[in-house]
């Protein structure tokens, strides 16, 4: 089961695993934001604002509407939780040594690295 697990979650294809997975669950669902952000930044990073005429690129604009949508639909079902006091415990207890969001990012820009890091989290980084 570990295996089938790993290969559901596998980053490859850009998640084509997972998001199989998430087409086949009925919501309410809570899908990882991670595989959306993937794709966004994706398309952002990936295709061009306008196309070769100069025009605004609205094949860009429709990608990037469709994944928002996918979000969206997730958002607007209705999920009951049920309040577990001690899963509530736990996370208080055991998250107080929780990272920074500047060592989350440094962590991340590790393991993926990127073309070059945000400015404003460059000025952050020298300010302290």
């Amino acid at each position: 089961e570990l295996n089938m697990l790993k290969e559901v979650v596998s980053v490859s294809n850009r998640f084509k695993n997972m998001k199989a997975e998430i087409k086949r669950c009925d919501p309410p669902c809570v899908p990882y934001v991670g595989v959306y952000l993937a794709d966004l930044i994706s398309i952002e990073e990936g295709v061009q604002n306008l196309n070769s005429n100069g025009l605004i690129n609205f094949a860009k604009m429709r990608m990037l509407a469709h994944t928002i949508l996918e979000i969206r639909l997730y958002q607007q079902t209705h999920f009951e939780v049920e309040v577990v006091p001690d899963v509530i415990k736990h996370i208080l207890v055991n998250c107080s040594n929780a990272l920074s969001e500047d060592k989350i990012f440094e962590r991340s820009y590790t393991l993926e690295p990127r073309n070059q890091r945000p400015a404003a989290l460059e000025n952050s980084s020298s300010s302290a």
